[in-house]
């Protein structure tokens, strides 16, 4: 059984946006088989976690999060002790959060992978290094095994698979997130249900084309084929997404794409000015959050 190295740490965990999704097919056990391209954007979350006698103990500071087993968290929390068969010790949990709920951002991936990495801190490295770290990340969701190490990598299979990515220019971005959250377990169902009916239309109609390194490295991503299987069954049943979609367009992104599941709409801006521009045009009536951000090479720091 690992010794306790510390008592606590403070961690600061980063938000992703998804420069390209594709949802490939159905698989045994409710996943669903993908194909994106993962970007880490400067929109945090802090976590402060404290070693405790024998409980795992979630607490958030947003009411739409739960503190229970039924947040992601915790369920790392969970799963790690037990890899790491600690067995009189639990963890305290912290979540000071700044991530949009339900916006397609990860920030409840993003928590989970910071209590990973916290826990292998306080209590020593999860048996099997990388190959188990990343399985257990996979187990929790697909954007998990991403926000591990982060920065940008192209992820296939169920998120588990991923080939690393440089980020050669911190792209600015503005995001656009209503006051609505969109759960993930209900995209995919919407979707799961268009594709059994036959429903193809906007971006399920187009194959997408050939992913160019050049593309995949480039300051913006792969703009020419920036899609997003989601939008078409999203925008469907929220329409205004899709007018946020074209008003970015309108004041200057060169690109504008649903992220994850939503209910976040990200702009992509060739330089600081023209996004910053953007911001009083796309929302004078204060409607929505609106969150200048720009990419990043990592997916958390920690502080302490």
């Amino acid at each position: 059984m690992p010794q306790e190295k510390r008592s606590d740490m403070k961690i600061r965990v980063f938000a992703k946006i998804n420069l390209s999704l594709r949802i490939l097919g159905r698989l045994e056990g409710g996943y669903h088989s993908l194909e994106t391209i993962f970007q880490n954007v400067s929109v945090a979350d802090q976590l402060t976690i404290r070693t405790t006698p024998g409980k795992i103990d979630v607490r958030c500071d947003d009411p739409a999060v739960p503190d229970g087993p039924e947040n992601i968290a915790y369920r790392a929390a969970a799963a790690c002790l037990q890899i790491l068969d600690i067995r009189d010790r639990g963890v305290e949990v912290t979540i000071e959060k700044r991530i949009p709920v339900g916006g397609g951002l990860g920030g409840g991936s993003a928590d989970a992978a910071g209590v990973i990495v916290a826990c292998e801190h306080l209590f020593g490295e999860i048996p099997g290094g990388d190959t188990s770290r990343y399985a257990l990340a996979a187990s929790l969701g697909a954007d998990v095994p991403f926000l591990l190490s982060g920065g940008r990598a192209l992820a296939w299979g169920i998120g588990e698979r991923m080939l690393w990515l440089p980020v050669k220019k911190l792209t600015p971005l503005l995001l656009v997130v209503p006051h609505l959250s969109i759960s993930t377990s209900w995209a995919y169902r919407a979707l799961d249900n268009a594709q059994a009916e036959g429903l193809s239309t906007e971006t399920m109609d187009i194959n997408g084309g050939a992913l160019k390194w050049e593309e995949l490295i480039g300051a913006m991503g792969p703009t020419e084929v920036m899609i997003n299987d989601f939008e078409p069954v999203i925008f469907a049943h929220h329409p205004e997404l899709r007018e946020i979609k074209h008003r970015l367009i309108e004041a200057g992104a060169n690109v504008a794409l649903l992220s994850g599941s939503g209910s976040g709409i990200f702009g992509l801006f060739e330089d600081k000015k023209k996004r910053d521009a953007a911001v009083s045009v796309i929302d004078p009536q204060n409607e929505y959050y609106l969150i200048k951000a720009n990419f990043l090479n990592r997916s958390y720091d920690i502080l302490e």
